[in-house]
């Protein structure tokens, strides 16, 4: 049994449950990005084409006990509230005490919430419509992947394609081989999301991505010493921090 109408893409991605401490993934192709603007002049940013090396099939539950306990240090050392007020003021953001709590304070119960849903009250946001399964390859699930199983919505285009696979793991290196015709998506986000995603970059969470394998934007999937050979072939630089991340994940 396979879930998914990807065959090809959930093939190579069956690899990955051959280690059980995660595996390397190189993925050759081109971003999903975000579709932007009016019924007769929607365009599509942030499709970088990309050669992207991702650690997947790893524990995702070591991974954020690993960020929470690195929240916590930074809380105890006692200069978190100021140094992350001066970083999102230079990003430009106006921003408050009461702002930079809120986001340190979400920020850890998101952690707790994955680590136990019940041990923090839901946060009052609609769950989303979209239905996913774990991905699922000749009747044997593949960590670190899911698929789109829902009938997507035609009237959103950025609703998920059935049958859509998702990889998720810590992102080692990515080389943009084409950039994105209209560029990246510049988003005018608030200052606590602004303290979010700076906080977040502190900590292993922040190298976390999830990436869309829709057949038509899949060129290559490579999977481990195939996969580490093609980086490197290709030039794609691997970021020491990402590596450092990765210590002692596995339970």
């Amino acid at each position: 049994m396979t879930n998914t109408t990807d065959n090809k893409t959930a093939a190579a991605l069956a690899e990955i449950g051959k280690l059980d401490q995660g595996t390397l993934v190189s993925y050759r192709g081109r971003k999903k990005g975000v579709t932007r603007g009016k019924k007769d002049s929607k365009l599509v940013y942030g499709d970088d084409e990309v050669h992207v090396l991702i650690w997947t099939g790893f524990s995702y539950e070591a991974f954020v006990e690993r960020s929470l306990k690195k929240l916590v240090e930074l809380e105890e050392e006692g200069n978190l509230i100021t140094w992350l007020t001066h970083q999102v003021q230079e990003k430009g953001a106006p921003i408050n005490t009461h702002d930079v709590c809120a986001a340190i304070q979400e920020t850890k119960e998101s952690f707790k919430r994955a680590l136990d849903p019940e041990s923090v009250p839901p946060s009052g946001r609609a769950d989303a419509t979209y239905v996913f399964e774990p991905l699922v390859v000749n009747g044997v699930r593949v960590p670190g992947s899911k698929v789109y199983v829902g009938d997507g919505d035609a009237n959103n285009p950025r609703a998920p394609k059935k049958g859509t696979i998702y990889i998720d793991g810590v992102k080692l290196g990515e080389k943009v081989l084409t950039p994105s015709v209209n560029g990246p998506w510049k988003t005018n986000s608030r200052p606590k999301t602004v303290a979010k995603n700076i906080l977040r970059r502190k900590l292993p969470a922040g190298l976390y991505v999830r990436y869309a394998l829709e057949p038509e934007r899949v060129q290559s999937l490579l999977i481990g010493e195939a996969a580490s050979r093609a980086a490197k072939a290709d030039g794609v630089p691997v970021d020491p921090e990402a590596i450092r991340s990765l210590f002692k994940i596995a339970p």
